[in-house]
């Protein structure tokens, strides 16, 4: 009865077999998801039909319901690892692809890998997946062989931007230019390494490679290419910003915003960056693009790299805008979720203590977290801005212990030139020359070990030799010099003090340096000494150089021109006959005054004084008139002192005034504006 039951199940479902073939190869995920379940329905046991079903799910893009088909039917999809890890990679659960792929019994296969190399890219394990890929570059070569190539240049640069510390080593074929997704992610390479010029020319190939890419193809309008290229803009301008050109980077950003890009990531990244270009200034725009980067939907087109500096400027713009509070929310809720070596969080905190105005905390901050047992290595600008918190509060002699005590910032000549500066202030000398002399012998060391000699090692030795002859302290003068000497042998000025300084001490060891120097000879060859005559002889006055151009000039000239020269000498040398005064008398004797002014001469009385009214005009206070009486017959003083009061008076001649007055422009007397009585 099995038998026949089976073979009734059979003539059933053959025909829906080719039924779902024909929908298969026509791509019609739709009619061959029903076939499917028709199938199934007759027999729940089908396996084939099961697989089937699961793929036209994945094609319809209904990843949850095909990962559900998988869980429950774990008999019959158990070999369906890479259907599996895929519908959990789209549905966002990476740990829950990355465990299905890891605890795989058998080896993965060519696509398995490639998931798996997607999966360690999602979970930020970039070392890992730059080996996987170019694990995959070496034992395939397929049609899909650049879009792997794209894939790990993306996943080297990445892991090159979040690991400044890792040391990656490139192969001569890791960068390509083939497409412009290798182009762009070369660039992305470059632009992690600091080499932002030639970083800014492989993006703008990048982008007319795009660019030429979707034209031929012809079915894409002018605002389509650039929601397209968007991602390859923003990254241009970035690498635009970083080189100061805040100008076209900003432009730039305006550009892509404005064609509406697809991609979130891209969204949040512009927003990020022009809130970044407005510093301090412009804070209600800096408010508004922060929430666009910001949003719940862009959180999880952003890596972890990526999410810490959006909310970093977050917190950096709260702090701005004064809301203190919310900025510390953020930070204190970015310290769970990061770990302890990272000093962008430190740094943010140090800020909002530092306005608040609250320098013992700030400093107690940076000091947790450079004394932290986890740390390997403590940035320049934290272990720098840790300096500068101390001699802030006056604690001069700790960040001096701080910086003798860092071995790797006593080689840098600034951080010397400042320790030596701060234990002048100090008034410690004897401090000061350690340091230099310390710093000399570590950098020279240094140097030795590498075998190259840096500029640096020279500078310092150099302020050492004038730092000690300051000190008076010879012997050490001449150790440095034979230092010098050391690393420059050709130097003769070198060699020169060297020998100078040895006259004093060792005569002897001065006769044999003297032996290096140059002889009479070498020094003079190639000298003419007729040209050192002519250069060095005689020195000319203007005047004469003046007249002997002019010789010149006339002796070169034509006849004509010469006699001409000669003509318009003899006018001007024609004497006019001097003009005396009409009363001049030659046996009088001149006036020994006569250079000073008239006022000034002893013999000046003035002018004549004024009679009778004018006398009184012009004298005493403004506003008042004089003595004589004549000049108050018609009006008193009181209604002279009327017009320069600000409120209003009655006069004693009964006038009454409702509005202030002006007082009378100076030189001008109120009793001459007269008015009689009725």
């Amino acid at each position: 009865m099995t038998s026949e039951k089976q073979e009734k199940i059979d003539e059933q479902i053959r025909p829906l077999y080719a039924e779902l073939q024909k929908y298969g190869q026509t791509q019609d995920w739709d009619r061959a998801l029903k076939v499917t379940k028709k199938i199934l329905g007759i027999s729940s046991n089908e396996k084939k039909a099961t697989h089937c079903k699961i793929i036209c799910l994945m094609q319809l893009d209904k990843f949850d319901e095909a990962l559900t088909t998988v869980i429950k039917n774990t008999v019959d999809t158990g070999d369906l690892i890479f259907e599996r890890a895929y519908c959990e990679y789209r549905l966002n659960r990476i740990e829950d692809s990355y465990k299905t792929l890891k605890n795989t019994e058998r080896e993965l296969d060519e696509r398995e890998q490639e998931l798996f190399a997607q999966v360690l890219f999602k979970l930020e394990k970039y070392n890992e997946c730059v080996e996987s890929y170019r694990s995959l570059l070496k034992n395939n070569d397929d049609e899909y062989q650049s879009i792997r190539q794209a894939n790990f240049i993306a996943a080297l640069s990445t892991w090159k931007l979040t690991d400044a510390s890792s040391k990656i080593q490139l192969e001569s074929n890791d960068l390509n230019d083939e497409t412009y997704d290798t182009t762009y992610n070369s660039a992305c390479v470059l632009l992690s390494s600091g080499q932002y010029v030639e970083a800014e020319s492989k993006l703008r190939k990048a982008d007319a490679q795009c660019r030429r890419e979707l034209e031929e193809e012809g079915d894409m309008t002018e605002e389509e290419i650039l929601r397209e290229t968007a991602n390859i803009r923003v990254q241009l301008a970035y690498c635009l910003q970083q080189q100061d050109k805040n100008v076209e980077a900003l432009t730039l950003y305006n550009d892509v915003l404005k064609s509406k890009p697809t991609d979130l990531a891209v969204i949040a990244v512009a927003s990020n960056n022009l809130a970044v270009l407005n510093r301090d200034q412009n804070l209600f725009d800096s408010r508004k693009r922060i929430k666009t980067a910001t949003a719940p939907e862009t959180e999880p087109k952003l890596n972890a790299f990526q999410k810490k500096i959006v909310q970093v400027n977050e917190a950096l713009l709260a702090i701005y805008t004064g809301q203190h509070e919310t900025a510390r929310r953020i930070l204190d809720k970015m310290v769970q979720k990061n770990d302890d070596t990272d000093d962008t969080i430190p740094l943010a905190k140090v800020s909002l203590l530092i306005k608040e105005k609250k320098l013992p905390e700030a400093t107690q901050v940076l000091q947790e977290f450079i004394q932290n047992d986890k740390q390997k290595h403590v940035s320049l600008y934290c272990r720098l801005t840790y300096v500068q918190l101390l001699l802030s509060q006056g604690k001069v002699n700790q960040a001096c212990d701080y910086l003798r005590n860092d071995n790797e910032l006593l080689v840098k000549p600034g951080i010397v030139a400042t320790l030596v500066t701060l234990y002048n202030y100090l008034e410690d000398s004897k401090s000061a020359a350690q340091v230099l002399n310390e710093a000399v012998d570590r950098l020279y060391n240094l140097d030795r070990t590498k075998g190259k000699n840096s500029r640096a090692l020279a500078y310092l030795i150099k302020q050492n030799i004038i730092y000690q002859e300051k000190q008076g302290n010879a012997q050490r003068v001449t150790e440095m010099l034979e230092i010098l000497h050391k690393l420059y042998p050709n130097d003769t000025n070198i060699l020169s003090k060297l020998i100078v300084h040895y006259l004093k001490s060792d005569p002897e060891r001065a006769n044999l340096l003297a032996q290096k120097l140059p002889s009479i000879k070498q020094l003079a060859e190639g000298i003419d000494a007729d040209m050192l005559e002519s250069t060095f002889g005689k020195r000319i006055p203007k005047t004469e150089k003046t007249t002997e151009k002019t010789k010149a000039v006339i002796s070169k000239a034509t006849p004509t021109a010469a006699a001409a020269t000669n003509a318009a000498k003899q006018k001007k040398k024609r004497k006019r006959k001097i003009q005396l005064p009409k009363k001049y008398d030659p046996s009088s004797k001149p006036d020994p005054e006569r250079w000073l002014p008239l006022r000034e001469r002893t013999y000046y009385r003035g002018k004549r004084g004024k009679r009778g009214k004018q006398a009184a005009v012009g004298r005493g206070t403004q506003g008042t008139v004089g003595s004589d009486q004549s000049a108050t017959t018609t009006i008193t003083t009181a209604s002279g002192a009327q017009r320069s009061m600000p409120t209003s008076k009655t006069t004693t001649t009964g006038a009454s005034s409702t509005q202030s007055k002006p007082m009378p422009p100076p030189g001008k007397s109120v009793a001459g504006k007269r008015k009689g009585k009725r």
